[in-house]
C-alpha cells in the first residue's frame, strides 16, 4: 500500500514541477495548478541556475504570445551564489482563455560572456559603451499543458468582485449631464470591452474608465476600476438596474453583480430664461428702442463715410462685430464654450465642433482649443 501511495503522490507531483538540465545549467517550472477554470488565474515560475561556472551567465525567458492564453511578467530577480555562479527567478500571471487542453511554449536562451567581454563595457567614455559579446544558447523546453474548464457563456467576470453605483444628481435641467459612476473592485479577471451600462433609448451617453487600481498579482489583477458617464436628454428617463454574471474559482460558484434601477427627472427650461439680463435683455411688451438702435446706426454710418471712407467705416465695423458671440469669446475652456453653444445657438452648421467638443471634454480628445472656438467664431461671423 505504501508503495502505491508513493506513485500517486509521484504523480501529482509531476504537472506542477518541470526540470531539466544540460551542460551549461539546470532548469525548471513550477505552476500553481494544472486543472483550472477560464480565465482563472495561474502563477508560474521558472527558475534556472548555472552549471557551468568558466563564463558568465545570463539567463532569459520569453512567453510565445498565443490568443488561447494571456500572459504577463510579474517580476525577475537574480541572485549570485558565488563566482560565475548566479540563479535566476521569472515570475508570470497567467489566464487559459480556452477550454480543453491549452499548451503554453516558452523561448529560453541562455548567453554566456568571458569576464574580458563584460569588462569592454566599463572601458572608454560614457558615449561610446561596447555591448557584451555574447554566445548564445537556445534551449528547447516542453510547452506547459493545462486542462481547462471552461465556464458558461456570458460570464463577464472570473474572480471575485463588488460593484457599486453613485449618481450625483437624479434631478436636472434639459442643459445639464447626468453625471453617473459604477465602481469595480476586485481581484481576477475582467472582460476588457465589458462596460456595464447599455444604450439608453432618447439619451446621449459619453463614457470614460479611470482605473484607479489595476495591478498583475499572483491571484490574478488587483482592480479598482472606475465607469464614468455622462448622459444628456430631453426628457426623463430611467437608468436601468445592471446585472452582470461572474464566476468564482475559488468558490466553484456563479454569481451576479448588479445595481438598482433609478428615475432620472429632466426639467424644461425656456432657454431666454439663461439669457444675460445685462448683455441680452428680455423684449418688453412695447419695445420702442429699435428706432434709436436705428438711429444710431445711420449716424455711425454717415460719420464714418465723412470723416474716413473705407478706413473709418472698417473700424466702426470691428467694433460692431466685437460686440457680437461675446459669450463664445469669453469661453475659457471646452466645456464652457459647449455649454454657450447647446444653449444660445441653434445652427445645424455648428454640429461637427459640438461633437468635437464634446469629445474634448468627456473622450479627452487632444484637440487644439483655441483653434476650435476660433472656427467657430468664424463660422458665427459668416451666418
Amino acid at each position: 500500500m505504501n508503495k502505491n501511495l508513493g506513485k500517486i503522490l509521484l504523480f501529482l507531483l509531476v504537472p506542477l514541477l518541470l526540470g531539466a538540465d544540460n551542460s551549461l545549467a539546470s532548469y525548471q517550472f513550477s505552476v500553481s495548478k494544472t486543472d483550472v477554470y477560464e480565465r482563472e488565474a495561474v502563477e508560474v515560475s521558472f527558475s534556472a541556475q548555472q552549471k557551468d561556472h568558466e563564463d558568465v551567465m545570463f539567463f532569459f525567458l520569453e512567453a510565445k504570445q498565443s490568443d488561447d492564453y494571456e500572459i504577463s511578467l510579474l517580476n525577475k530577480s537574480t541572485k549570485k551564489l558565488g563566482y560565475h555562479n548566479v540563479t535566476t527567478t521569472f515570475n508570470y500571471l497567467l489566464f487559459l482563455k480556452k477550454p480543453g487542453q491549452v499548451h503554453v511554449d516558452f523561448d529560453f536562451t541562455i548567453k554566456t560572456a568571458s569576464d574580458d567581454a563584460v569588462a569592454q563595457i566599463y572601458v572608454g567614455s560614457r558615449d561610446n559603451v561596447k555591448l557584451i559579446e555574447t554566445t548564445d544558447t537556445v534551449v528547447n523546453i516542453d510547452p506547459l499543458s493545462f486542462n481547462v474548464k471552461g465556464v458558461e457563456a456570458g460570464t463577464s467576470f472570473v474572480g471575485d468582485f463588488k460593484i457599486s453605483s453613485k449618481v450625483r444628481s437624479e434631478t436636472v435641467d434639459q442643459f445639464s449631464t447626468v453625471q453617473v459612476s459604477y465602481i469595480l473592485n476586485g481581484v481576477g479577471y475582467i472582460d476588457k470591452k465589458r462596460e456595464p451600462l447599455p444604450p439608453i433609448k432618447g439619451a446621449t451617453l459619453f463614457d470614460d474608465i479611470v482605473d484607479h487600481t489595476f495591478k498583475a498579482t499572483k491571484n490574478g489583477y488587483v482592480i479598482e476600476r472606475e465607469f464614468a458617464y455622462a448622459i444628456s436628454a430631453d426628457k426623463s428617463f430611467t437608468l436601468p438596474n445592471i446585472r452582470l454574471k461572474a464566476f468564482s474559482p475559488r468558490t466553484h460558484s456563479y454569481y451576479e453583480l448588479s445595481t438598482k434601477e433609478t428615475p432620472i427627472t429632466i426639467d424644461k427650461i425656456d432657454p431666454k430664461t439663461l439669457l444675460d439680463d445685462k448683455e441680452s435683455p428680455a423684449p418688453t411688451a412695447y419695445d420702442f428702442s429699435w428706432i434709436k438702435d436705428l438711429f444710431i446706426a445711420v449716424f455711425i454710418f454717415v460719420a464714418g463715410f465723412l470723416t474716413g471712407k473705407f478706413s473709418e467705416s472698417l473700424r466702426f465695423k470691428w467694433l460692431e462685430r466685437s460686440e457680437r458671440f461675446s459669450d463664445v469669446k469669453k469661453s475659457s475652456d471646452a466645456k464652457t464654450l459647449l455649454k454657450v453653444l447647446l444653449v444660445q445657438y441653434k445652427a445645424k452648421e455648428l454640429a461637427p465642433y459640438i461633437n468635437t467638443l464634446e469629445m474634448m471634454v468627456y473622450k479627452s480628445s487632444k484637440q487644439n482649443f483655441k483653434e476650435v472656438k476660433r472656427e467657430v467664431l468664424k463660422l458665427l461671423h459668416s451666418l
